[in-house]
């Protein structure tokens, strides 16, 4: 992003967050609010007014798929159908735009300046209320022919398992044991209700044996899910990121031991890490992306 700027934004159901950057540097930052009302309609529009200047280029990550083309496949949270939010910035603005997956961002940004720094290949893991990844190879990112790779959550771990019922309609998708919401239930199922993803995690850690066995349930199935990916792309490091991951060593070393359990021999050697950008992930890898030729 050498003496240029550009625009990084992250546009989640509740709050934007725009980063001015140059020269690789974080100038400015500060967020809008997301008026989903009306199909989302004053979202792009509300950026585009809150804009500190020309630049060279920006990027949206949006919570929600989007195709190699730009089109975006329905964002919930937004309110969006299939649309094509960047050509509407840049027809506001007069800025170029890409547009990306929230994840994807996340995982450009994790790689090139966070907890996969260092790394050419990285599979970065968010784990929230669902279950997303991102993958760059050889240092770039990747997200296949409809913009999907990465669907680390919708993995089937156990098919018959009719109490993880999925958001996608599928049933035992690893996103139902594995986000805050599927920790949240496995506790349940061990008898232990009205407790916060961080409540239960916090308590297991702390020798609460019921909590710990389903906080090591999901582990276990985290583990398998991206021994699996693993398999497949080869990364030289894995990156936790996400509400969940923030338990910490405690919940990343046994993700690391379940990883163990099921990965390929070849595999045995990749590091399982911490994200290190916090909540700013998605706004500085979108920038970054931005800069991309």
């Amino acid at each position: 992003m050498e003496n240029k700027r550009y625009y990084g934004i992250d546009i989640g159901g509740t709050t934007v967050k725009v980063g001015l950057f140059e020269d690789g540097k974080l100038l400015d930052k500060w967020s809008v609010p997301t008026v989903t009302a009306d199909g989302g309609r004053q979202i792009i529009p509300d950026i585009a007014a809150s804009l500190r200047g020309s630049a060279d280029g920006a990027a949206l990550a949006v919570p929600g798929a989007v195709q190699p083309d730009g089109t975006v496949n329905r964002c919930v949270n937004l309110g969006w159908g299939v649309c094509r939010p960047a050509d509407e910035f840049t027809a506001l603005t007069g800025i170029p735009c890409k547009i990306l997956n929230d994840a994807n961002a996340a995982a450009f940004g994790e790689q090139r300046l966070g907890g996969g720094r260092g790394y050419e290949s990285v599979l970065f893991v968010a784990l929230g209320t669902g279950v997303g990844a991102g993958v760059v190879l050889d240092g770039k990112l990747r997200v296949g022919a409809r913009g999907t790779a990465g669907e680390l959550g919708h993995m089937c771990w156990d098919p018959t398992d009719t109490a993880a019922r999925c958001g996608c309609g599928h049933i035992g998708c690893v996103e139902t044991y594995c986000s805050a919401t599927g920790i949240v239930r496995l506790a349940a199922q061990a008898g232990v209700t009205g407790m916060s993803c961080k409540q239960v995690m916090d308590a297991a850690a702390a020798g609460d044996s019921r909590l710990e066995a389903a906080v090591d349930k999901a582990c276990d199935i985290l583990g398998w899910a991206i021994a699996s990916a693993s398999n497949l792309l080869d990364p030289e490091a894995v990156v936790l990121g996400g509400g969940v991951a923030q338990a910490g060593e405690f919940f990343r070393r046994k993700v690391q031991n379940a990883f163990m359990k099921y990965a390929f021999h070849t595999c045995l050697d990749i590091k399982i890490g911490l994200a290190a950008l916090g909540s700013d992930a998605g706004m500085i890898g979108s920038a970054l992306f931005a800069a991309e030729d």
